[in-house]
């Protein structure tokens, strides 16, 4: 069910919620947190709430996309409420503020919190040079940025990402690179147990994922690590050089497995799928402590990348 309010106000949208549980059957019990989704435009609120109502099969919740609106004096307020089959596991509220209403978004949406649960809040575009400074990121656990759709350079974006970085925070870019560095781990935890001296990260070096693997890995090996640019839409395979030789994990463009490459041995094929924005959100809203591996990752790996070499 769809519902339209148009020129409302967050208290009617309350009421109205209540009223929609009494006849459609639409309860909060059991959903595990708030995701406040914030939209630049039309087609970031489609893409997030597409991955957010997927999202939520894992994690029921309630979903309030805002979508403030440039232009127009006067105050409006319109809302979108969706519950039952057109809402899946989760219950959608969207919110198209101008004017006045757009100034002060954390008024909007505080009566559209779930009491006693977590509130989570992901900025699917432009995302605030402070996160957690803003405030409706003060009134999150978890605050989740998408650098690879903010328009600027990798690095631009990354060191923007780092200096405005508080506890909390974290960025999709990072949660695609889950899978990458799970199998580079598992690789180099096999004998023989060389240090690596050397690595390279091939890739779309305009893809901040790019750039956060060749952070994680100089931090954690303690080497120069290098990024080749290759045409592509993020990682296409790392190289690390030991004593022994090399170990290489490829991922060939438009597949979705990964091939091991270690000397004297069969090359094995893993799973290694681009990731979507639905699959990297569930792993993101799995936890409401902060990453400090990330945070480690900002602060301290990406000083050992030469970000003055990525495409301007």
């Amino acid at each position: 069910m769809i519902i339209h309010m148009n020129s409302t106000s967050s208290a009617d949208i309350v009421l109205r919620m209540d009223d929609l549980r009494e006849t459609v059957g639409s309860v909060a019990l059991g959903r595990v947190l708030t995701l406040i989704v914030v939209a630049k435009d039309e087609g970031g609120l489609r893409d997030a709430v597409t991955a957010a109502s997927g999202a939520a099969r894992a994690h029921p919740c309630r979903i309030v996309t805002i979508l403030p609106a440039t232009g127009g004096d006067d105050a409006r307020l319109d809302a979108e409420i969706r519950v039952g089959a057109e809402a899946g596991l989760s219950e959608i509220v969207i919110l198209r503020c101008r004017g006045g209403a757009a100034d002060n978004l954390e008024t909007l949406v505080s009566p559209l919190l779930l009491p006693d649960t977590p509130t989570v809040v992901w900025w699917v575009q432009d995302a605030p040079a402070f996160p957690a400074g803003m405030p409706i990121g003060a009134m999150a656990q978890r605050r989740i940025t998408t650098s690879q759709n903010s328009g600027t350079p990798a690095a631009e974006s990354l060191r923007r990402i780092r200096d405005g970085h508080s506890p909390g925070d974290t960025d999709l870019a990072w949660t695609g690179v889950t899978f990458w560095r799970n199998h580079l781990a598992a690789m180099l935890d096999e004998p023989p147990c060389e240090q690596v001296t050397s690595a390279v990260v091939r890739g779309n070096s305009a893809h901040p994922a790019v750039v956060l693997l060749a952070a994680w890995l100089a931090l954690r090996l303690d080497a120069s690590v290098g990024i080749d640019h290759e045409r592509g839409q993020a990682v296409n395979g790392v190289s690390l050089f030991r004593d022994s030789g090399e170990l290489r994990l490829d991922r060939p463009l438009g597949s979705d497995f990964g091939d091991m490459v270690r000397p004297g041995r069969a090359v094995q094929r893993v799973n290694l799928p681009m990731r979507t924005m639905e699959s990297k959100l569930i792993e993101e809203l799995r936890e409401m402590t902060p990453d400090t591996a990330y945070e480690e990752v900002l602060k301290v790996g990406l000083e050992r990348v030469d970000l003055d070499s990525l495409p301007a």
